[in-house]
């Protein structure tokens, strides 16, 4: 079995991807309890450690794992300061420029990782902005660093680092347009790894796109969930439906053949709220409601043009963010008055449904907001499997 280890792993949707294509993950770090106890719950093989990576040494982490072999790492260093949104709070918070955020140079501890391990190949994942930020400096350096790794006077360094591309998730079967820079890096034995094609077709404009797969739509995605209420408070609750499911519907229940499945729970709505929803039609914004109604449930209209947001049956969703633990209003359910609840919004992220989510309403909702979603964790798990195939081919062990 080839392993890797997932820095910055919050709940572990990259690491359920990968072991979706046949990895085995054997460690994770975050800094958040319950994260990690989440990622610890739903990989066995994982030794899962809540802590500040940059306290924790490599030389510490393989002794936790028992020295096993680490042939993949992969990772996400935090990007509060390389999205647009991350960028204006943490000015607003701390009134420092955000290149002096110290979550900026958390890439270097993650490389610090590869260094000590040693790979035969790493991923870094990261919001589109990762690439042009601050001019391109962070990127830049992160690239001279990796190139850099096992360079001597006399040797070239030991990495390759692909060409950098932004995949969105809704080209490989996530019922969400979510787009994420990808950074793969792997030794140098001649052999090119190439990123995933892709599945679906959405808004692509080549005709080759338009013969893959229909792209996955909400509706496709929740309609057998259970129905429930937004005072509901009960996890563990029976699927609404149980024939006539839809093909993405059948492939997040496979390993969960039961009944019943958890994390259904919404968050509470106001009355003034409840009042709004019938009004809105699906895909339809705070703005495109009559100013009568808006004055139901006030907001500054210069600035919170889509404050509310009802999803379409049809379509794939927007992002689901981390803030949907905050303020769901976002993300109102497509035929139902009420926020998605967390398992709606897991399985618009691909989450699987024998993935559980540790912790309380909020905590479990910035878990699913804040992940890789697995299928696209899958998609680029695949990739690489190609490529470890290749080189084995080339008489490359790992």
């Amino acid at each position: 079995m080839t392993n890797f280890i997932d820095l910055f792993c919050g709940a572990g949707g990259f690491s359920t991807g990968l072991e979706m294509a046949g990895f085995r993950c054997i460690g994770g770090i975050d800094n958040v309890e319950r994260i990690v106890s989440t990622h610890a719950l739903n990989h066995k093989f994982s030794k899962s450690i809540c802590g500040d990576i940059r306290n924790i040494s490599p030389e510490e982490f393989e002794k936790e794992l028992n020295g096993q072999k680490v042939d993949i790492i992969i990772g996400g260093p935090p990007c509060p300061t390389f999205s647009t949104i991350g960028d204006a709070k943490i000015r607003s918070v701390t009134g420092k420029p955000t290149r002096e955020d110290p979550r900026n140079e958390l890439f270097m501890t993650y490389l610090k990782y590869v260094d000590y391990f040693r790979p035969e190949i790493f991923v870094i994942e990261n919001v589109p902005n990762f690439i042009t930020k601050y001019k391109g400096e962070i990127f830049k350096k992160a690239v001279e660093i990796i190139e850099s790794i096992g360079k001597t006077d006399t040797e070239d360094g030991v990495y390759e680092v692909e060409p950098i591309e932004v995949l969105n998730a809704v080209y490989y079967g996530v019922p969400q347009t979510r787009k994420r820079m990808i950074l793969v890096a792997h030794k140098k034995h001649g052999v090119k790894y190439h990123y995933p094609e892709q599945t679906h077709y959405f808004d692509q404009d080549d005709e080759k796109a338009k013969t893959l797969k229909h792209f996955v739509t909400v509706g496709d995605a929740i309609r057998d969930l259970p129905t429930i209420t937004d005072n509901w408070r009960v996890s563990e609750v029976e699927y609404s439906r149980f024939d006539d499911l839809s093909e993405y519907e059948k492939l997040m229940r496979e390993n969960n053949p039961g009944k019943t499945v958890k994390n259904n729970i919404c968050r509470m709505s106001n009355d003034r709220a409840k009042r709004v929803f019938p009004h809105m039609a699906q895909g339809s914004k705070y703005m495109d409601l009559p100013p009568e109604v808006r004055q139901i449930l006030p907001f500054r209209e210069d600035i919170f043009k889509d404050r509310l947001k009802r999803l379409m049956e049809d379509q794939p969703s927007w992002t689901v963010l981390a803030h949907i633990g905050m303020d769901g209003y976002m993300y109102i359910h497509p035929t139902e008055n009420r926020t998605l609840s967390v398992r709606e919004a897991a399985r618009i992220q691909s989450f699987p449904d024998d993935f559980e989510f540790v912790g309380n309403q909020q905590d479990t909702y910035v878990q699913v907001g804040n992940a890789v979603p697995p299928l696209l964790g899958r998609a680029i798990g695949n990739s690489i499997m190609k490529y470890i195939c290749d080189i084995k081919e080339q008489g490359y062990g790992i």
